[in-house]
């Protein structure tokens, strides 16, 4: 008799036991959560669990620290929260918030670089958006080293080889896993115009392309530039590229060219210098790639602005001379 009760107790108990047990899983992992709108919760790398639960508990994301403390635990994942900017939904359950913290889901920030944009240009953009400090991606994608490493030929830096595309990183991302990125990126629009990343080519084809991407806008222009670059070339003349003008002066450009900066030493100024400069100068776009490697079949040997964002081309400089003398006339 007193075994009977005594099992009766026993499984009474177990059953209760059982019961809260499925309740705590079904509380944690099916209802809602506390919050009542979307948080975005910084969580700052060397945290530990215990203070990851109270700042979440802090934020309003969870109701008790101790229910992400205890299932962390118990799961044997409490050292493996990784750090980052996470976002909440309201009502997210805790079950999803552990889960987020343990895969490191972490919020992605959305970044656009334009064609024709340079390194520093890049820099200053993953520096506002938080997502790299400027001197440390400068740092590692202007190393001549570092560069000619990850490319298999000689290159001062990656300018021109980070394709300009829009990405999704994550704050405080490492400088090396943007380059990576971007750097893929090139490869894979290369790819679609049958360059493989062994062609020994691809330095002069990234130059020659963000030359055409910094003096035309117009798709139907850039392969008319393409020609007048090979022609020119061709003949050993220089380019005398504005652009190249522009990169040399860097910080010193203050939106004009003078006469004084046509004549300044540098390897970029084709004013100065033979032959292509010894890089790109910005980051090319698909198109321009294209018209480097398709430039059309013209005799042209000059171009300039017409005033209304298109260029007049000549194949002779008395041509040349009256473009530039009717563009004046049109600007008085």
């Amino acid at each position: 008799m007193n075994e009977t009760r005594g099992f009766n107790r026993f499984s009474k108990g177990l059953a209760i036991f059982v019961f809260v047990l499925l309740a705590l899983c079904a509380w944690f992992y099916f209802l809602d959560g506390f919050s009542t709108e979307t948080k975005i919760v910084d969580i700052p790398q060397g945290l530990g669990l215990s203070a990851i639960a109270e700042k979440l508990e802090g934020e309003g994301v969870i109701r008790k620290a101790e229910v992400l403390f205890l299932s962390a635990f118990l799961s044997g994942t409490h050292r493996k929260l990784k750090h980052g900017e996470y976002v909440f939904s309201a009502g997210e359950a805790p079950y999803t918030v552990h889960r987020k913290l343990r895969r490191g889901e972490v919020s992605l920030r959305k970044v656009t670089f334009p064609e024709g944009i340079t390194l520093v240009q890049m820099a200053e953009i993953l520096d506002s958006s938080q997502i790299v400090p400027r001197e440390e991606f400068l740092a590692l994608a202007e190393n001549g080293e570092y560069s000619t490493k990850r490319l298999g030929v000689d290159v001062l830096s990656l300018e021109g080889f980070l394709f300009p595309d829009t990405y999704f990183f994550a704050r405080d991302c490492s400088a090396e896993k943007v380059i990576e990125a971007m750097l893929g990126r090139f490869w894979e629009a290369c790819a679609t115009l049958g360059i493989e990343r062994t062609e020994s080519r691809i330095k002069e084809i990234a130059t020659i392309a963000s030359l055409i991407e910094k003096e035309t806008a117009f798709p139907r222009e850039r392969p008319l530039v393409s020609a007048v670059i090979r022609n020119r070339l061709r003949k050993g003349m220089k380019l005398e590229f504005d652009p190249t003008v522009i990169y040399a002066l860097g910080e010193k450009f203050d939106g004009n060219i003078r006469k004084k900066d046509l004549s300044s030493l540098s390897p970029y100024n084709t004013y100065v210098v033979s032959g292509l400069p010894p890089g790109p100068i910005a980051a090319p776009g698909l198109d321009s790639i294209r018209a480097a490697l398709e430039p059309a079949d013209v005799d042209y040997l000059y171009f300039v602005a017409n005033g209304g964002g298109r260029h007049f081309f000549s194949t002779n400089y008395g041509d040349h001379l009256n473009a530039v003398n009717r563009v004046l006339k049109k600007l008085k």
